[in-house]
């Protein structure tokens, strides 16, 4: 093969011209450099200092691009194993509450680890941390919407946020993935329970045990039904034992336990000795565990008279969660015995986190209608009797009561309205309510 060359060009013959241009250039551009030059030295004090800062500008332009080219590169992502690890090690362990911790530091880094996202879930449902536990619960089912438990896992999370008809229908969504899953199974039962649909309860807690005879979470579901629903404290401390035996590491086992316990000594008439024991093994690994905490306190004062011992526990569930229901109620139940003041602050506590239970304004009314402050008695005794007449079935002592400390306070037997709620109420004799 050849390649083909093109021929070089030949310039022809040219006719010379007496003038040539080739030098023109130069005759004009010179004087111009001549002139201009001697405009800037003339200028010199006023162009020098934006020339300067011009070529400063450039410089420190210059050296930022240098600055950039030799940052050093960002950090890669901490290693979430380690955590991982001490996690899980703490989970065994029982320390619910430490592996929780270790968890949330570790998550980021393992967005799909399936496994974290459902052990931190279940951990801040077990301490009571609802609102967090369902947002936990959905990063489970980002890290894997196909595994049956993650489904399970969110319908728990679902019911500890009162939400049973949404909590009911994810529990099924993970029976249709797994029709054999004991734990999801489980799980619906516990759900079942909590919105009160105690023969679907039964139904499920039993299949979970036929389903799976090893799986602790079906006997704990079966042991929470017969003390919940059957009352039956001893076949319910069989069920716990068994889910302890086939998982010690869960704390709530054996604080629902010890409550079954405590309901077998109060029937036969004898201190709860063994519950407490129980109950104090919960809280010496979980420190923070706030059913452990409530019960001691409720038991101290209950069993052992002893108010002292009692307060410390439910102040102890109070530094955790300042605003837990069931501690202020009791810590005020016992204060109304020493301190009425303490007392109606506590109840007052309830109040402001946004109780909608009749029984709880009745008592702050009552705390302070008995320390003859009518103004902060009658909005709260007549809120708590409006809500009580809402009820399905309105509870005739309570309501009884209400009118009582109402009748103290020459209040009107009338729910508080709107108009009074922004204005504040007014004080009505009895006798002019008609």
């Amino acid at each position: 093969m050849y390649l083909r060359t093109p021929k070089r060009y030949q310039a022809g013959h040219k006719r010379r011209h007496m003038f040539s241009t080739k030098w023109l250039w130069l005759w004009i551009l010179t004087p111009l450099v001549l002139v201009g030059g001697w405009l800037v030295y003339e200028e010199r004090e006023t162009l020098g200092p934006p020339i300067r800062d011009a070529i400063s500008e450039a410089v420190n332009s210059a050296g930022g691009g240098l600055a950039t080219m030799v940052a050093p590169t960002a950090l890669p992502t901490q290693d979430p194993s380690d955590r991982i690890l001490r996690g899980d090690n703490a989970w065994e362990q029982g320390a619910i509450e430490q592996a929780v911790t270790e968890y949330q530091a570790a998550v980021s880094g393992a967005p799909n680890n399936f496994r974290v996202h459902y052990r931190l879930t279940y951990g801040l449902i077990l301490q009571g941390q609802s609102e967090e536990a369902l947002v936990a619960a959905e990063n489970a089912l980002t890290a894997n919407p196909f595994e049956s438990n993650a489904w399970a896992i969110r319908g728990l999370a679902l019911s500890s946020n009162g939400r049973s008809a949404e909590a009911i229908a994810s529990a099924l969504q993970a029976l249709s993935l797994d029709a054999d899953n004991a734990t999801a199974i489980a799980f619906l039962s516990e759900i079942y329970l909590a919105a009160n649909q105690t023969a679907q309860a039964e139904e499920r807690a039993n299949q979970a045990i036929e389903t799976d005879p090893e799986n602790a979470e079906a006997y704990y579901a079966r042991g929470l039904w017969n003390t919940l629903s059957n009352f039956d404290y001893v076949a319910a401390v069989e069920d716990f034992t068994m889910a302890h035996d086939l998982a010690p590491n869960l704390p709530q086992v054996l604080v629902r336990m010890a409550e079954a316990n405590f309901g077998i000594a109060s029937f036969e008439g004898t201190l709860p000795d063994l519950a407490v024991d129980q109950l104090e093994q919960v809280v010496e690994s979980n420190p923070n565990n706030l059913d452990a905490l409530f019960d001691l306190g409720y038991m101290q004062f209950q069993a052992y008279g002893d108010p002292e011992k009692a307060e410390d526990y439910l102040n102890r569930c109070l530094q955790v969660d300042p605003v837990n229901i069931d501690c202020l109620n009791y810590l005020a139940t016992i204060k109304s015995f020493t301190d009425l003041e303490s007392a109606a602050g506590l109840y007052q506590r309830i109040i402001d986190a946004g109780t909608d239970q009749p029984i709880h304004y009745l008592r702050a009314g009552r705390t302070y209608a008995m320390l003859n402050d009518c103004n902060s008695a009658i909005p709260l005794l007549r809120t708590g009797y409006g809500l009580e007449q809402e009820q399905e079935s309105p509870d005739v002592d309570r309501m009884a009561a209400f009118q009582e400390y109402l009748s103290q306070c020459s209040a009107p037997f009338a729910p508080l309205t709107a108009q009074e709620t922004d204005e504040g109420p007014l004080l009505i004799p009895l006798g002019e309510d008609g």
